[in-house]
């Protein structure tokens, strides 16, 4: 692993160039440029808000809904979008992996750096919204970094690890795309978890609190709103839930790795597939 992280270092260079490449052919060509990465997810917070909150009169106690909604899809889009570009990278970079000599997972690291770049100002507009609305944030906005590093360090293990497989089993994208919608229903970003915790038994509740998508939700709800943490800490210790994000954030990072180091020399082969 030390290894891996001063050659990332040495090569830090490329790895901004990669990200910088990336972010041109995304938004180099649109009127509004890279506007789109807040406004696509913004779009979406107004369509479950106005079919949640205005039609269906759904609330959370946790905190005001548009807010719960913010704190969640926000940084699902950054996860979802970030697992789904990477996944086809390796194949849709197969004549530069070929012509040029470079490690292999800097590709879908890039395309995470890139997407965290487009997550970063949501995030501040999160942050403002939330002071505006809930008059101060609480305490725990300190561990902010630490909760964004272990929804980083997990998005990058899962986009390693899903590039490198997909140059063989092409159809795992369209697997991704079904995995990814149904863990989006099964994790608290448009409903309360009081709601979850009311439909559950006991056992199945702290089942789905171990869900490590619901866990960074939690984290990221805990330290950016006010007072969320008086609804969730009695089921989620603080201590427990930062020892569970982060312990599978990093078991992801590793796990991307080790794929990375056990099918390398095997890719050349899987793109004349």
């Amino acid at each position: 692993m030390m290894a891996i992280i001063k050659e990332i270092i040495s090569r830090k260079s490329l790895i901004r160039e990669l990200v910088v490449k990336d972010l041109k052919l995304r938004y180099g060509r649109p009127f509004l440029g890279a506007f789109w990465a807040f406004l696509s997810p913004l779009a979406m917070v107004f369509i479950f808000y106005l079919v949640f909150s205005v039609f269906l009169k759904a609330k959370t106690e946790e905190a005001p809904y548009v807010l719960y909604l913010m704190t969640a899809i926000f940084p699902w889009r950054f996860f979802n979008d970030a697992i789904i570009c990477s996944a086809s990278s390796l194949m849709d970079n197969k004549n530069l992996i070929r012509e040029s000599n470079f490690p292999y997972y800097f590709l879908p690291l890039s395309i995470v750096l890139a997407n965290l770049i487009n997550f970063l100002p949501s995030l501040a507009v999160i942050i403002f919204t939330a002071f505006f609305m809930l008059k101060g944030l609480p305490l725990l906005i300190i561990l902010l970094p630490l909760v964004l590093l272990a929804h980083l360090l997990l998005t990058i293990g899962l986009a390693i690890i899903f590039s490198m497989f997909y140059v063989k089993y092409r159809d795992l994208k369209y697997i991704l795309e079904i995995v990814l919608t149904i863990l989006f229903y099964l994790t608290p970003i448009f409903y309360s978890i009081s709601l979850v915790k009311d439909s559950l038994g006991p056992i199945l509740f702290k089942v789905y609190l171990y869900n490590p998508l619901t866990g960074i939700l939690i984290f990221y709800r805990s330290v950016i709103l006010k007072d969320f943490y008086a609804f969730v800490g009695k089921d989620l210790g603080l201590l427990t839930s930062i020892t569970l994000v982060v312990g599978f954030s990093l078991a992801a990072l590793f796990l991307g790795f080790y794929c990375y180091l056990r099918l390398k020399n095997k890719v050349h082969d899987y793109f004349s597939c």
